[in-house]
């Protein structure tokens, strides 16, 4: 067998590497089981690295919201609508309802009054009193401006004055004393000339004037111009009082206001006038006037 024969050099460095592994192995457990010496302590874990935070985002504008407008305000005396509560002026549904009395109805009247014949239509409205007095008409009582009206050229209210007449003009007397009447307008003398009066009832005028209208009262005809009603007579046609029931649409100049409580009258020559509607128009009642 041939024998095999190794440098020094590798020898030697075999040899220190068999030693270097031996104390590499025996070092640790002598170095644990060495008496007086604490363990070494156990390595922390290495600190995590920090993160570094997520770039910042500009905040997203919002869209400006509109100015939110308060609901308006209940009535003071409306609760608002959360509240269950009925307002305080209405009652709830399971209340009885307020009765309404009717107005007081007036008993239809039968007035004729005296000397009335049995063909003349009686009053059946109860009259207005007032003053000592009662008032009877045929129609409720309406009331409108008063405006005096004129009848015509030939017209002339009372108490215009003419220094003379016209020569047609007619003699009239009554009660002692003369007038002119002269186209429905009666002229007393004065100062020299002729001043325009009322009418004197009972005179008797030879034709009623020309303009003058013409109405049936009772079952009697009259005709009606410048505030006068006539009547036919014997010999022409005679100044009488206005008859109660008549209705015209004008009255003169001259009229006086009456004021009865809450109706107003118009008086002319002594009689009594109501305003009225009659065919969807201002008229006048004459009224029927009793103590």
């Amino acid at each position: 067998m041939q024998k095999i024969t190794l440098p020094v050099t590798w020898l030697k460095g075999l040899w220190f590497a068999v030693l270097f592994l031996a104390g590499s192995i025996a070092f640790p457990a002598f170095a644990q089981d060495r008496p007086g010496r604490p363990a070494a302590p156990p390595q922390r874990p290495p600190a995590p690295r920090p993160v570094a935070p997520p770039p910042a985002q500009r905040p997203q504008v919002q869209p400006a919201r509109p100015p939110q407008q308060r609901p308006p305000a209940p009535p003071g005396n409306v609760r608002p609508p959360g509240n269950t509560r009925p307002p305080g002026n209405t009652r709830p549904p399971n209340y009885r309802p307020p009765v309404h009395h009717r107005p007081p109805h007036h008993r239809p009247i039968h007035h004729r009054p005296p000397g009335w014949r049995p063909n003349r239509p009686a009053y059946t409205r109860p009259p207005h009193a007032w003053g000592g007095h009662r008032y009877y008409t045929y129609h409720h009582y309406y009331y409108h401006p008063y405006r005096p009206y004129v009848f015509g050229p030939a017209w002339h209210p009372l108490g215009f004055f003419l220094s003379a007449v016209a020569a047609t003009a007619t003699i009239v007397a009554i009660n002692d004393r003369q007038y002119r009447y002269d186209a429905g307008v009666f002229y007393a003398p004065s100062n020299g000339g002729y001043q325009v009066v009322a009418p004197p009832f009972g005179a008797i005028v030879p034709v009623y004037p020309p303009d003058a209208v013409s109405m049936q009262v009772g079952g009697d005809v009259y005709y009606y111009f410048g505030g006068t009603f006539y009547a036919p007579a014997p010999n022409g046609y005679q100044v009488v009082r206005a008859p109660a029931g008549a209705i015209v649409y004008n009255l003169p100049d001259g009229c006086t206001q009456v004021q009865a409580g809450n109706i107003t009258y118009l008086q002319y020559n002594g009689d009594y006038y109501q305003p009225i509607v009659f065919n969807g128009q201002p008229a006048y009642e004459v009224v029927n006037m009793e103590q």
